[in-house]
C-alpha cells in the first residue's frame, strides 16, 4: 500500500513555516479526498489542509502547537493501489522496514501519543500498540484514557457538537462542552466558549491558585516578533506628534451615522488616504539603493486578535468612497476576528493605520509595517479646554503620531504630510 507524505500545500502561498493550530484527524482515521485533516496557520492567516488522496492516516509526525517548515512532512497517508492520487504536494515515500516493537514499547509511540500520554500521567508500556509494527498511536492513548474516565465516574456524558476551534479553546481551559448551556442544541461556536468562559472567569481567579505559564514564541506572535525586530533594526524611525482639534469630525460622523456603520477609523483612512496623493515619498518604499515610489495606494488597517495583531488591507482607498471604505472596512475586520483573512487580504498594504484611542490612550510610538515607509498612531477622543479662535473654549482634541522612515524621506515633508491629515480632518466636509 503506497505511502505519501502530507506537507503544506503550494496553495498557500510563499510562506517558509507554519504552526500547526490543531488536528481535524487522528492516527487509524479513514480520510476521504478532500477532507479537512488539520488546520494550520502561516503568519497571520489560518488554512484548513484537506486530504490529498482517499486513505488512512498511518502516522501524525507533528503535533499541536508545533512550527513546521515548507517541506517538512505533516502525517503519512496510506492510499490504496486502486484509489487515484491526486496531491501534486504529496511525495511517495516507500514503507520503511522497521521490525515490530513488542507491544507497549514507548520509543514506537507516535509524538502525539507520547504528547498525550505525559499529559494525563500515562506509561506507554502498559499500553498495546494497533499500529503498524505495534506502534502506540494517539487513539490507543485515548482509548485507554476514556476507560478511566467511565471507570471513575457513572455520569453519562451528553454529545457534543462543536467546531476545530471551539474544542480547541475547551480544551486549553480545561473546560467540559457539555457544561455549555447551548450543548446539545447545535453545534457550539468559539464565540459561544469565549462568552462561557467570561461568565465563569471571577469564579476561576478567585479559587483556582496563580502558575507560571508559558507561550510559544512562535505562529503569529513570532511573526510580529520577527517584523517588528526587522523595522527597527533596519530603518532609522522617527515619530512626530501632533494635536487635531476634531469637533467637527465629531459632528461629521454623527450625521453620518445615521446613514450606515462609519467610524473615526473610516474618516481617518479616507484622509490619510488623500493625503499620501499629495505626498507620494510616504507612500514608498526602499528597494535595494533605490527609492520606489508605489502607483496605488493600499491602506493597511491593525486589528488587535487575542494572538496578536494583524493588518487587513483596504485597496486602492483613495478611489473609494467614504460609504464603500466602511463596507470593506467592516468586513475585513469581522473576517479577521473570525481567522478567515486570506493571503491576498493581508498582503501589499503601501501604509497602515493603528488606533488606540478605544484604550484610553492619548498618543504613543507606532513601528513601521515594513516594507513601508510610514504608519500613522491614532490616539482617543477627548474633550479639553483649549485657546480656540483668541477664546477660551472647550473643544474635541486627538493627538496623532507618525512614524516614518528616515532614510526614504526627512523630518519636514514628512510634518507637511502630517499637517495635511490634520487640516483634513479639523475641517472634514471633503472626506465625506
Amino acid at each position: 500500500m503506497p505511502i505519501i507524505n502530507i506537507v503544506i500545500p503550494e496553495e498557500i502561498g510563499p510562506v517558509e513555516e507554519c504552526v500547526v493550530v490543531t488536528w481535524l484527524k487522528r492516527e487509524g482515521d479513514r480520510v476521504e479526498q478532500g477532507e479537512d485533516l488539520l488546520i494550520l496557520q502561516a503568519e497571520k492567516t489560518s488554512f484548513d489542509i484537506p486530504a490529498p488522496a482517499t486513505g488512512t492516516i498511518k502516522a501524525v509526525l507533528v503535533s499541536q502547537g508545533e512550527t513546521v517548515k515548507r517541506d517538512q512532512p505533516l502525517a503519512h497517508l496510506a492510499v490504496s493501489e486502486t484509489e487515484t492520487v491526486a496531491a501534486a504536494a504529496a511525495e511517495p515515500e516507500p514503507e520503511s522496514a522497521v521490525p515490530p516493537a513488542a507491544p507497549g514499547d514507548g520509543g514506537r509511540a507516535s509524538p502525539l501519543a507520547k504528547k498525550l500520554a505525559r499529559q494525563h500521567g500515562l506509561d506507554l508500556s502498559r499500553i498495546s500498540g494497533s499500529g503498524s509494527g505495534g506502534r502506540i498511536t494517539e487513539r490507543d492513548v485515548q482509548a485507554v484514557i476514556e476507560a478511566q474516565t467511565r471507570q471513575t465516574s457513572s455520569v453519562p456524558q451528553k454529545e457534543v457538537l462543536a467546531s476545530p476551534v471551539a474544542k480547541r479553546l475547551a480544551r486549553e481551559h480545561g473546560l467540559n462542552l457539555a457544561d455549555l448551556p447551548t450543548a446539545g442544541s447545535g453545534r457550539i461556536t468559539e464565540k459561544e466558549v469565549r462568552a462561557y468562559l467570561e461568565t465563569q472567569q471571577p469564579v476561576t481567579a478567585a479559587s483556582a491558585p496563580a502558575a507560571s505559564r508559558t507561550i510559544p514564541l512562535a505562529g503569529m506572535r513570532g511573526t510580529i516578533a520577527r517584523r517588528m525586530q526587522q523595522s527597527l533594526q533596519e530603518m532609522a524611525q522617527l515619530t512626530l506628534h501632533t494635536e487635531v482639534d476634531v469637533t467637527d469630525l465629531v459632528a461629521l460622523r454623527e450625521r453620518l451615522k445615521s446613514q450606515g456603520p462609519v467610524t473615526y477609523t473610516d474618516l481617518i483612512v479616507k484622509a490619510c488616504a488623500l493625503a499620501l496623493k499629495q505626498h507620494p515619498r510616504l507612500n514608498a518604499t526602499v528597494e535595494g539603493d533605490q527609492i520606489k515610489l508605489l502607483a496605488d495606494i493600499h491602506m493597511g488597517l491593525a486589528v488587535a486578535l487575542d494572538e496578536g495583531l494583524t493588518v487587513p488591507v483596504l485597496r486602492h482607498a483613495d478611489r473609494q468612497s467614504l460609504a464603500d471604505l466602511a463596507r470593506e472596512r467592516t468586513r475585513l475586520v469581522e473576517k479577521a476576528k473570525a481567522n478567515q483573512l486570506t493571503t491576498p487580504e493581508i498582503t501589499g498594504s503601501t501604509f497602515t493605520v493603528t488606533n488606540l484611542g478605544t484604550y484610553e490612550i492619548d498618543a504613543f510610538t507606532p513601528i513601521v509595517n515594513p516594507p513601508e515607509a510610514a504608519i500613522l498612531g491614532v490616539g482617543r477622543i477627548v474633550e479639553k479646554v483649549v485657546v480656540y479662535q483668541g477664546k477660551i473654549a472647550q473643544r474635541t482634541m486627538m493627538t496623532l503620531s507618525l512614524s516614518f522612515d528616515h532614510r526614504l524621506v526627512d523630518g519636514a515633508p514628512a510634518a507637511e504630510f502630517l499637517q495635511t491629515i490634520k487640516r483634513q480632518l479639523e475641517q472634514p466636509a471633503a472626506l465625506a
